[in-house]
């Protein structure tokens, strides 16, 4: 009988340590999500191209579509 409360109160407080307790997401690695406008940030992504440059983390970001009706949105690029 003492040997079955031991496996039982081990057991116990093992599976306490499982729990945090906590219902927050405090996730460290969760990024913010960022509101860009699309229209914008390619623009910006193309007046700084150059064979030598990093690649553009887009992971963090959402974008806005806000010329999704505009046909002449990158007229102005080419």
């Amino acid at each position: 009988m003492t040997l079955r409360i031991g496996i039982t109160l081990i057991v116990s407080l093992a599976l306490t340590g499982c729990f945090s307790g906590s219902s927050s997401n405090n996730a460290p690695d969760q990024d913010p999500r960022i509101s860009v406008d699309y229209t914008t940030f390619v623009k910006n992504e193309i007046k700084q191209t150059s064979a030598t440059r990093a690649p553009v983390n887009i992971n963090p970001l959402e974008f806005r579509f806000n010329d999704q009706d505009n046909e002449q949105a990158f007229d102005d690029l080419f």
